[in-house]
């Protein structure tokens, strides 16, 4: 129905109040539709809470049952409970008698629930970093628990929620969600809805949110973060993920979807790799070669040129060239020893001893020197003189065109730092297509050799994709706060493992995961007598099977057996190296006495030489910015090395003779004179190495207020003060009725007895480490009085004497 239809309806309401109640509320839900995205959003999630005990009046569901049929407790009998649903006003007739045993107790939202966390394993490699933090818990009342200790702290989510294929991969109250459902969108929008509220609330003003998704929710999801976040900039970039396909309907899919959400003034920088060129296209080198001074090849003595043979002044104690000298005349013989102004000089002493000349004249070198564009190499003594190298004509002139950048100026060295402007920094483009993203390869295949075994998890993702998509937004955040409160197999915690290795930094992740079993494995199970809460079905679980022991593995870079981790990780770092130039002789043919169809012929057999450039008359092949060359007049094989000379990007040399002492000449000469090339590779890291890193794993669980007394409760919420404070250092254990608690290494201190305030600031005087105290009492005024005598710079918050007031969540829709 229209809008002007409903308008027309309301006209003809005889009653002017209840007309006027109608129109109000009609408008004021079109403004919450401003966006067009209309789902049912009143379907209720109940949270199961398997520790908590089953007593009169308490709300419950049926372990095996699916879906959230609740019942009302009325009675405990022995080991049974008489129950009735949980309706307004049930029949006496519907009352039900079901052992306790195949019930647990449900919280619905708005429901009161006071959450607890237990430490379950811990692994500590990384002296004085923050502690990463895995929670198995449901992500809602996870979400909720962490706006206590993180509400504004998140620099970055990375959030890889249920694609809702329709394949059963989710439950939505305890029923797998599947393509015959046909509420399917309804619900996931309800989920995600409520999470995503949450969420906002923790991310810092200059935070990103990334999701990742694919086709089947990707639409919805858009118009859901346009309702939920309408302030943020959104961008969507498309990663290929696998690139083999998976055929879906008319295509084959190769693609999942990344969603960044920029709040504020978050951006993304850009880096050598934009994620899409060709990487044989990035170009090898970050910087130009720099050549040496010494001249080489043809014309290279100083009989040759002998305006060309003067002195170089050298500063060796900072490193620089300074200037230079008079030319020496012809054939007056150097004094190695000169010193000009008080410092020592270079000259042009080739490596046989003979004297040599300068590729360039003095007038030239001068302004060169002036501009930072040579500099001082190694003193070298069998020469008994210094390397010196220079910016030659070609990067001269990329630096004017702004094909080069200068991005430093050393001025101990008096010389300039420059790079490839495309090499120091290219925008990341919206598609990324990197042989390391496959989630095949660098997904399950990874998994395969942490565990040593296949299918303990389901359609991980690359490690490599995370950490590209964490490095876009925190690489210049060094202690950048990580949340991914759909933790799955813990792949964002190992990424930014790697990111800190390579990159440096403490960066810390926050990973939140569930502990449900697969569909196939809970029907296994259940044929076995075992149902969810049980010893077997717990460790079958997502967080305990696959999430931790993910973690600790990678950690420490052995499983538990012992058995070291084979194979490397790709750090992203590129590192430059020298490597020579291969030369080769091609023996079959007299390359001077061969046309052009035979030249051609030789040609086809090498990569990256164009067809069309051969010629038939020219004595070598070279091709600019070409990554190959060949010789086919050994007559002209100096020249041929002066012209290579310039060429930075010729990796591989061919001599066409049958000569073969003339190639080894050759082959000399040009190992010899051709300084090494200056090639990129990416660094490695053994994943046998581990991470100097530390993790803490808790669950979290739920208190009974009726039964939880003042001290069981402090120790439950103390690990929540921890996080608070930062996670530093290993969390503490709560004591015995001790006055307070104060632990330096991890920066917070709890004050228990007011009455003893005094005797604490005696104690925490001198502590430069803490940085979060807590002071339990109950009267606001005291807590001013007591704040305003603590030391300045400290962060400070009230507690109840009641510790479950503290933590009570769940009481109230979160906005």
């Amino acid at each position: 129905m229209s809008t002007r239809s409903i308008d027309l309806l309301l006209k003809e309401i005889p009653e002017p109040s209840l007309r006027d109640k109608l129109v109000g509320a009609i408008d004021a839900l079109r403004k919450q539709t401003r966006f067009g995205l209309v789902f049912e959003g009143h379907h209720p999630e109940v949270s199961r809470l398997p520790n908590v005990p089953v007593r009169r009046g308490s709300l419950v569901v049926r372990r095996g049952e699916k879906g959230a049929v609740l019942y009302r407790v009325q009675e405990i009998q022995d080991v049974h409970a008489l129950c009735v649903p949980a309706a307004e006003n049930p029949a006496k007739d519907q009352r039900l008698r079901i052992p306790i045993g195949e019930l647990v107790v449900t919280r619905r939202f708005g429901d009161a629930i006071y959450p607890s966390l237990r430490q379950l394993d811990s692994i500590g490699r990384g002296e004085g970093k923050p502690w990463h933090i895995l929670l198995q818990a449901d992500n809602y009342h996870a979400l909720q628990t962490l706006l206590y200790t993180h509400e504004g702290k998140i620099d970055c989510m990375y959030l890889d929620p249920p694609y809702n294929t329709g394949a059963r991969d989710w439950k939505y109250n305890n029923n797998y969600v599947d393509g015959t459902d046909p509420w399917k969108h309804s619900k996931w929008l309800s989920f995600m809805e409520k999470r995503l509220v949450m969420a906002r609330r923790l991310l810092k003003p200059d935070g990103v949110i990334i999701i990742t998704i694919d086709e089947h929710e990707v639409h919805h999801l858009g118009c859901l973060l346009e309702q939920t976040l309408p302030e943020f900039y959104r961008q969507m970039v498309t990663i290929v993920v696998n690139p083999k396909g998976v055929t879906q309907g008319r295509f084959s899919r190769v693609e999942e979807h990344a969603i960044f959400c920029f709040r504020g003034t978050a951006t993304v920088k850009g880096i050598r790799d934009d994620l899409l060129t060709p990487v044989q296209e990035l170009g090898s080198n970050k910087s130009p070669r720099w050549k040496g001074l010494l001249r080489s090849g043809t014309n290279a003595r100083r009989a040759d040129r002998k305006n060309m043979f003067f002195p170089v002044i050298v500063d060796p104690a900072r490193g620089a060239i300074v200037g230079v000298g008079e030319t020496l005349l012809y054939p007056e013989k150097p004094n190695m020893k000169a010193r000009i102004k008080g410092l020592p000089v270079a000259w042009p002493i080739r490596s046989d001893g003979s004297e040599g000349n300068w590729g360039v004249g003095r007038d030239t070198l001068g302004k060169l020197i002036e501009k930072g564009y040579v500099r001082l190499g190694e003193f070298d003594p069998k020469r008994g003189t210094w390397a010196i190298s220079y910016l030659s004509k070609k990067p001269q002139q990329q630096i004017i065109s702004g094909a080069l950048v200068v991005t430093k100026f050393d001025k101990k060295r008096n010389a300039v730092e420059v790079e490839y402007a495309e090499a120091r920094e290219r925008q990341l483009k919206t598609v990324w297509h990197r042989s390391a993203h496959d989630a095949g390869a660098f997904g399950s295949d990874f998994l395969k050799n942490v565990f040593g075994e296949t299918g303990r998890f389901s359609f991980p993702k690359s490690v490599y994709a995370v950490r590209d998509a964490l490095l876009a937004v925190v690489r210049d955040k060094p202690n950048a706060v990580i949340l991914d409160f759909f933790g799955g197999s813990g792949t964002t915690l190992n990424a930014v493992n790697l990111i800190n290795a390579a990159y440096g930094g403490q960066r810390q992740c926050i990973l939140v995961t569930n502990n449900e079993v697969s569909e196939e494995e809970s029907k296994r199970l259940a044929k076995l007598g075992q149902v969810e809460g049980d010893a077997k079905w717990e460790a079958r679980g997502i967080c305990r099977s696959v999430t931790w022991p993910r973690s600790k593995i990678t950690i420490a870079g052995k499983r538990e057996d012992g058995k070291v981790l084979s194979g490397e990780y790709y750090t992203g770092i590129w590192l430059e190296q020298e490597q020579r130039r291969q030369i080769y002789q091609l023996s079959f043919a007299e390359g001077s006495s061969l046309g052009l169809s035979e030249r051609k012929d030789i040609a086809r057999l090498i990569k990256g030489i164009a067809m069309g450039a051969v010629t038939a008359d020219a004595p070598w092949h070279l091709e600019e910015d070409g990554k190959a060359s060949v010789l086919w007049d050994v007559t002209k094989a100096e020249e041929w090395i002066e012209a290579l000379e310039e060429q930075e990007l010729v990796e591989t040399l061919y001599v066409v003779t049958q000569n073969k002492t003339a190639f080894r000449a050759i082959d000399k000469a040009a190992k010899d004179t051709l300084s090494p090339m200056i090639v990129e590779r990416e660094l490695e890291r053994p994943m046998g190495e581990g991470f100097s890193e530390n993790a803490a794993y808790f669950e979290l669980g739920f208190l009974d207020v009726n039964e939880v007394g003042r001290g069981e409760a402090f120790s439950s919420v103390l690990p929540l003060l921890w996080m608070l404070a930062g996670a530093k250092g290993e969390c503490p254990k709560p004591g015995n009725g001790a006055k307070w608690l104060i632990s330096e290494p991890c920066g917070f201190s709890v004050l228990h007895r007011e009455s003893a305030f005094q005797d604490f600031l005696a104690e925490i005087k001198g502590m430069r480490n803490l940085t979060h105290i807590f002071l339990v009492t109950d009267s606001e005024d005291a807590y001013k009085e007591m704040r305003v005598q603590l030391p300045s710079g400290i962060e400070t918050h009230m507690l109840y004497s009641s510790y479950l007031r503290n933590f009570l969540i769940n009481t109230a829709p979160n906005s």
